[in-house]
């Protein structure tokens, strides 16, 4: 029996930047970056010629954040393909015959923080997300991404003790992982046998909306034992002691106006504003006051904090009130400010101090309940959420059975490891040019038929049928009109251009403050085109 030899999976040697270095080859796939809009086809067609694939190599890829491969997103008007020769391992580096593979695909992987390898899996019908992969699928050159052709492998001797082969190693840990498999093309037929060489090609995703059912990650180096955490957290819930200013007041909706008073300015009040920032962070942070097991936890330890009320003249001494029950009651009237609030609560006196191994239990339930809190936020974790990651794609064809031998792998080396650029950062492709009307051209505007319509209800319109003077100073309210739902219709040319004027007043008194007009506004003047139009001819 033949045994069958190794097929090579690697970029095309013009494409190869250690070929073209003279150092060998790197024995992973080319990852081009294009911007056209036909970026396949005009590829493909580069793949004919070895001219025009060395003219094709000007495209790879080439971005660099401090020394890292950056690859971009779609929405940046950029797009990566993988592209690699499959070849026979023999002298002379013969193409491998395309009706030899019976399919190929690559895997795009995170390198974990240890260094490991991580690729995104599914289970038994869940999306799980990124999974360490386990040594061996590393080593094991026979590693198949596929869960079902995994086991078909360990299906091996008589029928009877493959089966129970195969059964055996569905139980072992990670066995069932199905690893996400990016498609692999093969060049069509003409264009391989123009280049002599069997091509395949694939996009690189750097983006997807999938989110797995595991949860999102929760803040790195933020945990209760930090400097980070502990400095965020409002004194008195380190276990620092108040005294407060306001002591035997009723609680009112004000004192969140007040609280916002800045220290040099007149009527600041540093015990209530430190007071408000508290009940912000337990209430919106932290979900004190919420039903889940971990707010649950963070108020009961709060009903451990007695707070001593103020005695009267007259009065003998009042029992102390529950720091939870306190606060919660001050939720509705100082940060919902609710003016109608029944039995608004009385501010006590003072907070107490708290022993270090009482603080530290706070703050490991706050910590708790801020991871719990950001699983609810931010949802099951996507595949491209972690900012600044980095990764790398691998390829792989199947082979069909030949001389013998079962159907096998055969893997390409890792590409270069790259990181994927945010949504906002500039890639570099020419903006997208929106053509405004001119709104002095009253001939042009009576044109503008609505186009698009909004249901409002009557809170909403009623308010802006209000005093428009008192609304813009924050004080407005609905008017006293019948309560009506409205259709209100608009053209989206005149919301766009109200959008534009709003946006450059603020761009502008942003200026101030940051310093960024001369980064992200170009204005470049030409002569206006056409007569009396606003919108005839195009420049």
């Amino acid at each position: 029996m033949v045994k069958p030899h190794t097929v090579l999976l690697r970029a095309p040697r013009e494409l190869d930047p250690a070929h073209a270095t003279q150092t060998g080859h790197s024995g992973a796939p080319a990852i081009l970056q294009r911007s056209d809009d036909d970026f396949i086809e005009a590829m493909l067609e580069s793949l004919r010629s070895t001219a025009s694939r060395t003219e094709l190599a000007a495209d790879l890829a080439s971005t660099r954040v401090a020394g890292v491969l950056k690859l971009f997103q779609p929405v940046q008007r950029q797009f990566h393909l993988a592209v690699l020769e499959a070849l026979c391992d023999i002298p002379g580096d013969p193409r491998i015959d395309p009706k030899r593979i019976e399919s190929a695909g690559m895997v795009l992987r995170r390198i974990g923080a240890s260094g490991v390898h991580e690729g995104w899996m599914r289970a038994s019908g869940k999306l799980r997300g990124w999974v360490a992969l386990p040594t061996h699928a590393e080593s094991d050159a026979r590693h198949d991404p596929v869960a079902a052709k995994r086991l078909a492998l360990k299906a091996v001797g008589p029928r009877a003790i493959a089966r129970e082969l195969a059964s055996f190693a569905a139980l072992q840990p990670g066995a069932l992982f199905e690893e996400h498999v990016v498609p692999l093309f093969a060049a069509p037929p003409d264009v391989c046998e123009d280049a002599g060489r069997t091509l395949y090609y694939g996009l690189v995703p750097t983006t997807s909306s999938e989110l797995a059912q595991a949860p999102a990650e929760g803040p790195r180096d933020f945990g209760p034992d930090t400097d980070a955490f502990r400095n965020h957290l409002v004194g008195m819930l380190t276990g620092d002691a108040m005294t407060f200013d306001t002591a035997g007041q009723t609680v009112a909706p004000a004192w969140h106006a007040i609280a916002d008073i800045a220290p040099t300015e007149p009527g600041h009040v540093a015990s209530l504003t430190l007071f408000v920032r508290m009940l912000e962070q337990l209430a919106i942070e932290f979900d004190a006051f919420g039903k889940s097991n971990a707010s649950v936890a963070v108020f009961n330890e709060l009903q451990t904090i007695l707070l001593p009320l103020v005695t009267r003249a007259g009065e003998s001494a009042r029992a102390p009130v529950k720091a939870g029950d306190f606060l919660r009651d001050c939720v509705a009237v100082v940060l919902e400010r609710d003016e109608h609030a029944a039995n608004p609560p009385e501010m006590p006196a003072s907070w107490p101090a708290r022993d270090a191994a009482s603080a530290g239990r706070l703050a490991a339930l706050l910590s708790a309940a801020l991871t719990e809190r950001f699983k609810s936020v931010q949802g099951g974790a996507g595949r491209f959420d972690r900012t600044g990651a980095r990764y790398q794609i691998r390829a792989f064809v199947r082979i069909k059975p030949e001389c013998g031998c079962p159907a096998r792998i055969e893997w390409s080396d890792y590409s270069e490891p790259f990181t994927i650029a945010p949504w906002y950062d500039g890639a570099g492709a020419p903006p997208v040019t929106v053509q405004l009307p001119d709104p002095t051209d009253r001939g042009l505007l009576a044109s503008l038929k609505p186009n698009v319509s909004f249901v409002v209800p009557p809170s909403i319109f009623n308010l802006l049928s209000g005093d428009a003077k008192k609304l813009a100073e924050g004080s407005g309210k609905p008017s006293d009109s019948p309560s009506l739902q409205w259709i209100c219709s608009f053209s989206i040319p005149i919301i766009t251009i109200c959008a534009f004027i709003v946006f450059s007043i603020f761009l502008t008194l942003f200026d101030l403050i940051f310093r960024w007009m001369l980064f992200i506004k170009i204005c470049l003047p030409f002569p206006k085109i056409g007569g009396g139009g606003g919108g005839g001819g195009n420049p």
